[in-house]
């Protein structure tokens, strides 16, 4: 069996990492970069690919109408710039992948071109785009709309703004800086190019004024769980972030990535489709029911955590619903990988029911020792065919030593994680298999 990926995606973000829950880290400042500098460090020590920086733009005010439990909870809130903590990670780390959150629907493309492509020499060719439409009204109006753009319709600009920073990011050759002291050329003008580029959306006449980075461009991370979102990282994407759940569900979604891929001219090869997980290492096969049960509670217990979070991601308040009766059908402009957990359960679950639904019918949480869950992850990528797994979770110590000292070697042992970086720049790592 060949060797497949692996990332941590930093769903929560750059925030304060699991406050108030077990394993909150007291020793260190929330507010500066220290645990995810850690962090990186032992990713790369465990051969990690990648490491993809959540980012949102807003304190959430949609559960029960205001900020207060946000605020209150440290709920998706408070969150530091991802772009400012990136060389703060590349400066402790030498082969890791770092994907950057940056949103298509407010940065301007010019300057989206311009600072991940300056990340990337500095990086010495280690950086990746993680490219979302963002969701929520929040968002939109501290950007100064009054509310977010049709779903689709942000998909459809995000397409046009993928080729123009792409062809921003081509603008200069590969040896377009020549610095001749003979000639007294540092740049050979003929090997930079303006673009003039007028789309439906956007428009730059470029070109950058950074020299062409050690990728070339970054690599191209996409989330897409609506069908639209699947076309586009069909369309785009060299890493799919992917959900998990029944064999059945994370096969048809890669087939149907993949399909897209095919509509558009693409190699589907070239698509690294990666399911989110969160495994729990436990010590033996003895104590797996015992976590299964505490996780259950835990559930229970952050439901209320759960709901507002929820209602941020799809701009429904579901603090005004009753958690005991059928939640009905639902519609929103948000997040539609939500409607798709929603219509799992059918019109006539309660919100209690979807809040605390074991995950024992699907591969998000896996719960065993190092090698059960080994097992798993090989199960998966036989059956399903994906190209590895992302961590998702809290950059928690006890939580990364568990992964990277105890999952990572018994992957390791079986050869189905690398050993060694083979590469200098990510995008040949990430390629390599």
């Amino acid at each position: 069996m060949a060797e497949f990926h692996l990332g941590w995606f930093l769903g929560p973000g750059i925030t304060v990492q699991g406050w108030n829950e077990p394993g909150f880290s007291r020793g260190y400042d929330w507010s500066k970069p220290d645990i995810f500098q850690d962090g990186a460090r032992a990713l790369e020590r465990a051969c990690f690919d990648l490491l993809i920086l959540e980012d949102t733009s807003a304190v959430p005010y949609t559960y029960k109408g205001s900020m207060d439990y946000y605020l209150r909870t440290a709920t998706m809130t408070p969150k530091l710039d991802p772009v400012i903590l990136t060389p703060y990670l590349a400066q402790v780390t030498d082969r890791l992948g770092l994907a950057v959150t940056m949103t298509s629907t407010f940065y301007p493309p010019w300057l989206l071109a311009r600072s991940l492509s300056t990340m990337d020499h500095y990086s010495n060719g280690r950086i990746a785009w993680n490219i979302v439409t963002a969701t929520s009204d929040a968002a939109a109006q501290n950007y100064g709309y009054d509310k977010q753009f049709e779903h689709d319709l942000r998909y459809d600009m995000a397409d046009e703004y993928v080729d123009l920073v792409s062809q921003l990011w081509d603008a200069w050759d590969e040896d377009a800086v020549v610095m001749c002291e003979e000639s007294g050329t540092f740049i050979d003008p003929t090997k930079v190019k303006t673009l003039n580029f007028e789309g439906k959306y956007y428009k730059s006449r470029g070109p950058l004024n950074v020299p062409r980075s050690p990728q070339g461009r970054p690599v191209y991370v996409a989330p897409g769980g609506s069908p639209r979102g699947r076309k586009f990282s069909g369309r785009n994407a060299d890493v799919v972030l992917a959900t998990s759940g029944t064999m059945a569900d994370m096969k048809k979604y890669r087939e149907d990535v993949r399909a897209h891929a095919a509509s558009f001219g693409r190699n589907p090869d070239d698509l690294k489709v990666m399911f989110a997980v969160s495994p729990v290492v436990v010590d033996s096969p003895s104590e797996v029911a015992e976590m299964k049960a505490k996780l259950a509670d835990a559930k229970k217990h952050h439901m209320e955590k759960g709901m507002a979070a929820m209602s941020f991601l799809s701009g429904i308040d579901f603090g005004s619903f009753d958690p005991d009766a059928p939640i009905g059908e639902i519609k929103t402009n948000g997040m539609q990988t939500m409607l798709q957990t929603f219509a799992k359960h059918g019109p006539q679950a309660t919100l209690r029911q979807i809040m605390t639904h074991s995950a024992d019918d699907g591969f998000n949480q896996m719960v065993g020792t190092p090698d059960m869950i080994a097992s798993m992850m090989k199960e998966i990528v036989e059956e399903v065919g994906g190209d590895g797994f992302l961590i998702a979770g809290y950059i928690k110590p006890k939580y990364v030593t568990q992964i990277c000292d105890q999952l990572v070697p018994e992957l390791q042992r079986r050869k189905l994680t690398r050993k060694g970086y083979d590469h200098a720049h990510f995008r040949d790592n990430l390629m390599a298999f």
